[in-house]
C-alpha cells in the first residue's frame, strides 16, 4: 500500500470513529422528544412557507431574502478533516503525500454544504419567479454552483494564510463579494451581471496573490477540527453527560462591561461566574449569533405582515424556542469544576443564581426579538399578533425557572 493510500485509510477510520462515538449521542437526543419538537418546528415552518408563495405580499424583499439565504450557504465552506494535535509529530512529516487525505475532506464537506445550498436555492424560487425573475432558473442554479465552488476554493486559501487579520480581512471581503454577485444576478440583466461578476472574480484572484501562506495550514486544520468537535458535543451535552473537552473563551470586549454591573459579594458569587461563562464562552457566542440574525428575519415577517401578523409571531416563538435550549447548556459549563468541592459555598446558592442569570438572559432576547417584530406590526396597525407574542414569552419565562429547578435536582439526584 503507497503512503497516500495508507493516509487515506487513516482519513476512513477516523470518520468512522467519530460516527461511532456520536451514534449513541443521537440515540439519546431522539429519547429526549427534540426530534418531536423539530417536527413540529418543520411542520410549521413549511405551511408559513406554503402560505407565503401563494399569497406573496407586493412589498416582499425578494431580493433582499435571496442576497442573505443564498450568501449564507454558498459562503459556508467548513472543512473536516480529522486531525489532532499529535498529528503535528506523526503525519506532517508526510505532508507531500497528504492530497489524497485532503480529496476526501473536501469531498466530504462540500458534498453537503452543496445539498444544503441546492435546497435552500429550491425553496428560494418559487419567491424569485414571483418577482422581476430577471435570471432564469437554471441561469441562476450555475451561477450558484460557480459561487459555491469559488467559495470552497477561496477558504482553503484562506486557511493557508500566514496571518490571522489578513485571513479575517479575506473572509469578510469573500462573503461582501459573494453577496454582491448574488445581488447582481437579482436585480441586473444579465449582461450586466456577467460583467460585473468577471470583475469581481479577476480583482478577487489577484487579491488572493498577496498573502503569505503556508502549503498546508497544519494548525489551523486542527483548530477547526477541534472547534467543530467541541460544538457537537456542547449539543449532545444539553441531553446527556459527554467527555470533557478543553474549553476556549472569547473576550468579547463589546458585552464585557457587564460583569462590571455585577456587585462583589457573596450573594452574586454564581452570579457573576455564570455571567463570565455567558460572555466569555462558545454558549455566548452562539446566542448573539442566533438574537442578530432572528432580529432581522423577525422584521422581515413583521415588516410584510405575513399571514396577518402571525408568521412573525411564528417565527418569533421559533427563535424563542431555540435561545432556550441553548441557554440551557450554560448550567453544564462547571457541572465538574473541582474548585466547587473546595470552597464552602451552598449548592443551592448555585442554582438559584444560575437561574437568575438564566431569568434575566431570556427575558433580555425576548424583548429585543419582541421589539423588532412588535414595532413593525403596530406601525401596520396588527397589535393583537404583538400583544399574543409578549403574553406568551412572559408565560414561558415565568414557568422556565421551575423547569430548569426540577431537571437540575434531577440531574444532582443521579450525580
Amino acid at each position: 500500500m503507497g503512503a497516500g493510500h495508507e493516509l487515506e485509510a487513516i482519513w476512513s477510520r477516523r470518520a468512522k470513529d467519530f460516527r461511532e462515538q456520536s451514534l449513541p449521542y443521537f440515540r439519546y437526543m431522539g429519547q429526549s422528544g427534540f426530534p418531536a419538537f423539530m417536527s413540529l418546528i418543520l411542520i410549521s415552518s413549511a405551511i408559513g412557507y406554503i402560505t407565503l408563495v401563494r399569497q406573496l405580499p407586493a412589498n416582499f424583499p425578494v431580493a433582499a431574502t435571496g442576497v442573505i439565504s443564498l450568501t449564507l450557504v454558498l459562503c459556508w465552506s467548513p472543512l473536516r478533516t480529522w486531525l489532532a494535535a499529535g498529528d503535528t509529530v506523526f503525519m506532517m512529516p508526510r505532508e507531500a503525500d497528504m492530497d489524497g487525505y485532503l480529496r476526501l475532506s473536501f469531498r466530504y464537506t462540500t458534498v453537503g454544504c452543496s445539498i444544503l445550498a441546492a435546497i435552500v436555492l429550491l425553496l428560494y424560487l418559487p419567491i424569485y419567479n414571483q418577482g422581476p425573475a430577471i435570471s432564469g432558473g437554471w441561469l441562476l442554479a450555475m451561477i450558484a454552483a460557480g459561487l459555491k465552488a469559488g467559495n470552497v476554493w477561496g477558504a482553503w486559501r484562506e486557511r493557508q494564510m500566514t496571518w490571522p487579520g489578513m485571513r479575517r480581512l479575506m473572509r469578510l471581503t469573500r462573503w461582501a463579494l459573494t453577496a454582491l454577485i448574488v445581488a447582481a444576478w437579482l436585480t441586473c440583466l444579465v449582461w450586466q451581471a456577467a460583467l460585473f461578476s468577471i470583475l469581481v472574480c479577476l480583482s478577487f484572484l489577484l487579491a488572493h496573490r498577496l498573502p503569505s501562506r503556508h502549503r498546508l495550514p497544519w494548525e489551523r486544520l486542527i483548530y477547526e477540527e477541534a472547534r467543530t468537535r467541541k460544538r457537537y458535543y456542547v449539543f449532545f451535552g444539553l441531553f446527556i453527560d459527554v467527555p470533557t473537552l478543553p474549553s476556549s473563551t472569547a473576550r468579547r470586549s463589546y458585552i464585557a462591561w457587564l460583569l462590571r454591573v455585577v456587585r462583589y459579594s457573596n450573594r452574586n458569587t454564581f452570579v457573576y461566574l455564570y455571567t463570565a461563562s455567558l460572555i466569555r464562552t462558545e454558549i455566548g457566542g452562539i446566542v448573539i449569533r442566533l438574537l442578530l440574525l432572528g432580529c432581522l428575519v423577525i422584521y422581515w415577517f413583521a415588516d410584510a405582515v405575513s399571514l396577518s401578523g402571525w408568521g412573525s409571531v411564528l417565527v418569533y416563538g421559533l427563535f424563542m424556542s431555540v435561545l432556550s435550549v441553548q441557554l440551557g447548556g450554560l448550567r453544564h459549563v462547571h457541572r465538574y469544576s473541582v474548585w466547587k468541592h473546595v470552597y464552602p459555598l451552598p449548592e443551592k446558592q448555585r442554582a438559584e443564581q444560575y437561574l437568575k442569570v438564566d431569568r434575566l438572559t431570556m427575558l433580555v432576547c425576548s424583548m429585543l426579538l419582541w421589539l423588532f417584530a412588535a414595532l413593525p406590526l403596530v406601525m401596520s396597525s396588527y397589535y393583537l399578533p404583538a400583544a399574543a407574542a409578549a403574553a406568551g414569552a412572559l408565560a414561558y419565562i415565568a414557568i422556565r425557572p421551575s423547569r430548569l429547578r426540577k431537571r437540575m435536582q434531577k440531574e444532582m439526584d443521579e450525580e
